[in-house]
């Protein structure tokens, strides 16, 4: 029996699909982008500023050493979760 050769299909692509592609693939790295760029700013903490207490504010040395109690807290709690972060990569 004869062997009937093959016809080769043409690698040929319209330029309306060629950029219709192009442009589909651009518009999906813009969306990946603008997800990792709301999960990078979102999971940031902020870092809480000085509020300005006025010299004639009735309690202000004890708003003072709240703040700094809240800020010593803040600063003690991003320690442990590096140390954790780092026995959990140790293990």
């Amino acid at each position: 029996m004869v062997m009937k050769s093959k016809k080769i299909k043409s690698k040929r692509v319209s330029l309306k699909k060629k950029y219709k592609v192009i442009r589909k693939v651009k518009e999906h790295n813009r969306k990946k982008g603008k997800e990792a760029k709301k999960l990078r700013l979102s999971g940031k903490n902020k870092v809480e500023k000085d509020p300005a207490i006025p010299n004639n504010w009735p309690f202000k040395e004890h708003e003072l050493k709240a703040l700094e109690a809240r800020r010593t807290k803040a600063i003690e709690e991003l320690e442990q979760k590096k140390a954790e972060r780092k026995e959990r990569l140790n293990e």
